[in-house]
């Protein structure tokens, strides 16, 4: 993961370096990200006691379509856009109260979001922004286990969120790139355990991403 943000940063440095490209787009765009996911530590309990599970970073990927807003327009300067994200973090260990064990499978998920962007334009070559997104997410627990047993298969329907900051840079009128930050999570997902129990597990995650969007 830090390796991720520091290869985003290098790339984007000489860029913000540039001159302006003033002129800007409005109206429809698609686009798509690449990043570094942190998922964070996950809380979580069953029937029989509390436990955490402990992930491994991993890349994620995204793919929006979206509405830039005109100059000028009465509900303020900023975007608006459908996001599909899909990410994968693998299991890396179980902790309970008697120890940690080795974990192993993944957990994925794939969101679909309504995002809300707005940003902050001046003289400037580039432009910061700040957004919140709503939406659902689908997270599977992917063949769980625990010291090699298995724990859980199974997925959840959820309700998602996500808030973001960035900076647009505007390569073009029409081509943007976008270097951001996303803290993503949902309402807890319950997951079969091969026990015949269930359990709840907390969803929060930290991103680091780098994106084109192309208007047309």
């Amino acid at each position: 993961m830090k390796r991720t943000c520091q290869i985003i940063i290098a790339l984007c440095l000489p860029l913000l370096l540039c001159g302006p490209v003033r002129a800007q787009h409005s109206g429809p765009y698609v686009g798509a990200f690449i990043g570094g996911n942190a998922l964070m530590d996950a809380e979580s309990s069953d029937d029989l006691g509390s436990f955490s599970l402990k992930f491994d970073p991993a890349l994620q990927g995204s793919a929006v379509l979206g509405w830039d807003f005109e100059p000028g327009n009465p509900v303020g300067e900023g975007r608006i856009e459908l996001e599909y994200t899909r990410r994968s973090n693998p299991l890396d260990k179980v902790k309970f109260a008697e120890g940690s064990f080795k974990g192993g499978g993944n957990v994925t998920t794939d969101s679909l979001l309504l995002n809300f962007f707005g940003v902050f334009r001046d003289d400037r070559p580039w432009a910061p922004y700040v957004g919140v997104g709503i939406g659902a997410a689908r997270i599977e627990a992917s063949d769980l286990q625990v010291t090699g047993q298995p724990m859980s298969n199974d997925s959840n329907f959820v309700f998602a969120y996500q808030l973001g900051i960035g900076v647009d840079f505007a390569l073009t009128k029409r081509l943007n790139l976008d270097l951001g930050y996303r803290f993503f999570g949902s309402t807890k997902p319950r997951f079969a355990e091969t026990n015949g129990h269930k359990f709840a597990m907390d969803y929060f995650s930290h991103s680091a991403v780098l994106g084109l969007r192309v208007g047309f």
